[in-house]
């Protein structure tokens, strides 16, 4: 039986928690193919009331070069050779549909939870709101 997910295009968004790295595992598994899995981390967006941005040093390249120093660390391991990684800033729910139109995704994959206790609860949030917003199949994982 062929797998639907073969050689298609699929947008893992992670936070780095241990689940949304599962979730990059198990995109992996349905397209048997490295190149067609993108993984996207979205930061928030800065604003004068976060600490050191009113010293600006705490940059969105700042914080895009972080992103990629974490890509590299959380995803060494050969297995993961092929990915395409991604950062964007701004609403998570807003960017992840927006990446995966930009890549024309075929599915978006994503753990329906990534944080434990109230961060576990914005997390949620934000998989209902890719639901939501998005016009393409989405995956939710549960761990």
């Amino acid at each position: 039986m062929k797998n639907w997910f073969e050689n298609k295009v699929l947008l893992v968004p992670v936070d780095f928690s241990d689940d949304s790295i599962k979730s990059v595992d198990e995109a992996l598994a349905m397209a048997d193919a490295g190149d067609k899995v993108h993984v996207l981390h979205v930061a928030a967006d800065l604003d004068v009331t976060t600490p050191g941005v009113v010293w600006e040093s705490l940059s969105e390249d700042v914080q895009r070069k972080n992103v990629n120093e974490a890509f590299a660390k959380y995803f060494a391991d050969p297995r993961y050779n092929g990915l395409n990684f991604h950062v964007a800033f701004g609403d998570a729910g807003h960017r992840i549909v927006e990446q995966a139109e930009a890549i024309k995704a075929d599915a978006i994959v994503m753990a329906s939870h990534g944080r434990t206790g109230f961060r576990r609860l914005l997390i949620g949030s934000v998989a209902e709101r890719v639901l939501r917003l998005a016009h393409l199949p989405v995956v939710m994982l549960r761990h």
